[in-house]
């Protein structure tokens, strides 16, 4: 009878090891997938200055001096919440947010605009460029 019992038990733990390993892999696979649909969707865009990057991770990126902003820029030229980043279906646009020194892109003051690549984006002092993830020079 005891060593009945001990098999059940082995085999429970076995079925329960079992179980474990096919929701981690299937935890990964997940993980992966979504990954690579972000990739899709945000066409692995970053802004970027003079020594510093800021990954687009989400659907929504607020940019601002505040404290709460997805990419927070300590300079008083900056508004506290100066402008928002969106992505849809693979394009970029950004929006102003009432900022008092405004939104400028390529050299043009915008309330609202989709992204290229390589466009210069301005907030009051600081100059931010929208590229691709991974390139190194920066005008």
């Amino acid at each position: 009878m005891d060593s009945i019992n001990l098999v059940l038990c082995i085999i429970a733990a076995a079925a329960l090891d079992i179980c474990v390993l096919v929701i981690l892999l299937t935890a990964y696979r997940e993980k992966k997938s979504a990954k690579k649909k972000w990739s899709e969707i945000s066409m692995d865009m970053e802004l970027a200055e003079q020594g510093m990057t800021y990954e687009l991770g989400c659907d929504e990126v607020l940019i601002g001096r505040h404290a709460s902003a997805d990419i927070r820029l300590p300079d008083l030229s900056v508004s506290r919440y100066h402008a928002i980043l969106t992505v849809s279906d693979g394009k970029w646009s950004i929006k102003d947010m009432g900022s008092k020194s405004g939104l400028f892109i390529n050299g043009s003051m915008v309330k609202e605009a989709v992204l290229n690549e390589n466009d210069v984006i301005t907030l009051g002092n600081r100059r931010l460029i929208f590229r691709k993830r991974g390139r190194e020079r920066v005008r």
